[in-house]
């Protein structure tokens, strides 16, 4: 395979950044080429040149580094190790993934929050369920790990999801810090919630 040359791929990223703006303030269907190269300053072949239609320009802002995200996700949970530190991997890369990015990830909240059956979340599905599926795996060791009980499962997951949304809320829409302590803060404060229900201490599961 040819490597891009430097120029080649500096265009590119700044297509996708112009892409990622304009999808995250309008809407994917609502965009049109025309306005994402006219947004980033090229010409309209560039854009097909480098990621052959608006949708495999989506694919690259969005499913490739949600793929990635996922296989950093699962490399956290196949650690052994300690479980907490594994929640507060799983929350710190997501908070990453936004500081990395913060228009791509406006992109996919509003695809995610978007209407269902729209193409783009049509496609991403398979990107969310990954990463639903690793975070559970996660909530899973903290489970055999007597961190809390089975019965609490739901609860520590409906909590955790709703920490983790809210955080990066606050930092895409309300300019709100997003430091790199916040995943061991917010893990610390959710699993005091639910000390009661830990199993008692033993050889297998101390506290």
């Amino acid at each position: 395979m040819t490597t891009p040359k430097p120029e080649e791929s500096e265009v590119a990223r700044q297509l996708a950044r112009a892409a990622a703006r304009l999808f995250a303030r309008r809407g994917f269907e609502a965009t049109s080429t025309r306005e994402i190269v006219e947004e980033a300053g090229v010409a309209k072949p560039t854009l097909y040149y480098h990621f052959g239609s608006k949708e495999g320009l989506a694919r690259a802002i969005l499913f490739e580094p949600l793929a990635e995200l996922s296989g950093e996700l699962r490399r956290i949970v196949e650690t052994p190790g300690d479980p907490v530190a594994a929640l507060e991997g799983i929350l710190e890369a997501h908070f990453a993934f936004c500081r990395d990015d913060p228009d791509r990830s406006r992109f996919f909240f509003a695809v995610g929050f978007g209407p269902p059956e729209a193409e783009v979340a049509v496609l991403m599905e398979g990107c969310k369920g990954d990463l639903q599926g690793w975070t559970h795996a996660a909530f899973r060791r903290c489970v055999d790990s007597g961190l809390f009980g089975e019965a609490d499962l739901d609860t520590f997951s409906t909590a955790y999801r709703g920490a983790l949304v809210m955080s990066v809320i606050d930092f895409l829409y309300h300019d709100r810090p997003l430091g790199e302590d916040r995943a061991r803060v917010l893990v610390a404060g959710l699993l005091r919630g639910f000390e009661g229900s830990r199993r008692p201490a033993g050889p297998d599961h101390p506290r």
